[in-house]
């Protein structure tokens, strides 16, 4: 028979040691490395005026991303997008490549893999409005 009285001593002593159990465990588990699949949103900034894109664009980049699985299952793929700048820009077809160096990840997180890993964007000239 257990007596409540011997579960009670050192109660403060027994939960610090199971709260330590805890933290080493998340710890051990969390460091471990990890992959993850995400889709992350494809922006596109600064369109020149008289210009519109012509063709279809994806809507998101395909990526594979690892590090320490604590950090992965913390990441939310709504915090990340990859912005191609098309600035100072003229018509015809641009070619963006780098789309690994394009993302920004937190510390620690690597990327394996992009897909698509190049985006060809062709700007054309506007159609003018008003004329028929």
């Amino acid at each position: 028979m257990i007596h409540w009285q011997v579960l009670g001593k050192n109660l403060s002593l027994k939960l610090l040691a199971l709260t330590l159990a805890v933290a080493l465990w998340m710890l051990a588990t969390g460091a471990k490395d990890a992959k993850r699949d995400i889709s992350v949103p494809l922006l596109l900034q600064n369109l020149p005026a008289g210009l519109s894109i012509a063709g279809p664009l994806p809507g998101a980049i395909d990526v594979t991303i690892a590090g320490p699985k604590i950090r992965l299952l913390g990441l939310r793929s709504e915090e990340l997008s990859l912005s191609l700048d098309l600035s100072n820009l003229r018509a015809g077809t641009v070619t963006f490549s780098g789309m690994e160096k394009r993302l920004r990840l937190p510390p620690g997180i690597t990327v394996m893999r992009v897909f698509p890993s190049v985006i060809e964007v062709k700007l054309v000239r506007a159609p003018r409005q008003g004329n028929k």
